[in-house]
């Protein structure tokens, strides 16, 4: 899949992001136009997860173009304009954020209670893996499908779980405490390193993000 950033500023962020990992990444893995989109992710506002996103998107390899936007808002703010996306067109939703203190399972009812709080009905929930949930949702009489994927491992620093965790794991960092702690304590070409990593093997891609090639894999059908 490719990408369609719906932010200018990200746009421009994220070609000069990935022009380090490699200078023709940006024609590889965005989109210089999106027609009929009608697929979306929405990222929460961490720092890294335009870059992982993207690399993810690319691996999947299939012949659709998506939308992105970066939330400027934390956590459960960033579905604040999700009626909006739908009333747009967008009938195929992803939602990417950290899973920090929570637990999975704690994750899925605070997403439908807020959810409901911003006038969207759910009729189905489904599991499709420990950090990958899927939404029947509803707007008016608009029906349209809401994936949850949360960053974070099990195994990897502290109670808070984010997308550093992945990283730093990749990075073959021993993590005492917080994860983003620990990889914000890498130098700059440690870090590139990990990304072109990610970039240059789908296999390890694949492994270390799994439930991100889960759950994005659900706009490419």
């Amino acid at each position: 899949m490719r990408i369609f950033p719906l932010n200018r500023g990200m746009s421009v962020r994220l070609q000069s992001r990935l022009r380090r990992v490699d200078k023709q990444l940006p024609r590889k893995v965005l989109a210089d136009k999106a027609p009929n989109l009608g697929s979306l992710i929405i990222l929460g506002d961490g720092r890294e997860d335009d870059v992982i996103v993207s690399l993810v998107c690319h691996h999947l390899d299939g012949s659709k173009t998506v939308g992105m936007v970066k939330s400027e808002l934390p956590r459960y703010g960033a579905l604040e304009n999700l009626k909006v996306y739908v009333n747009e067109g967008y009938k195929d939703i992803v939602f990417v954020f950290d899973q920090e203190d929570d637990t999975p399972s704690k994750l899925g009812g605070r997403i439908r209670e807020k959810l409901g709080e911003i006038g969207v009905r759910c009729e189905e929930e489904m599991w499709i893996a420990r950090r990958v949930v899927r939404f029947n949702c509803f707007v008016g009489g608009v029906e349209f499908m809401f994936v949850v994927v949360v960053n974070g491992l099990d195994d990897v620093g502290g109670p808070s779980n984010k997308i550093e965790d992945h990283l730093v794991r990749l990075a073959g960092v021993a993590v005492r405490g917080d994860s983003k702690d620990a990889w914000n304590g890498l130098g700059d070409v440690e870090r590139l390193e990990v990304v072109r990593r990610i970039y240059a093997d789908r296999d390890v891609a694949a492994e270390v993000f799994s439930q991100h090639f889960e759950g994005l894999g659900l706009l490419d059908r």
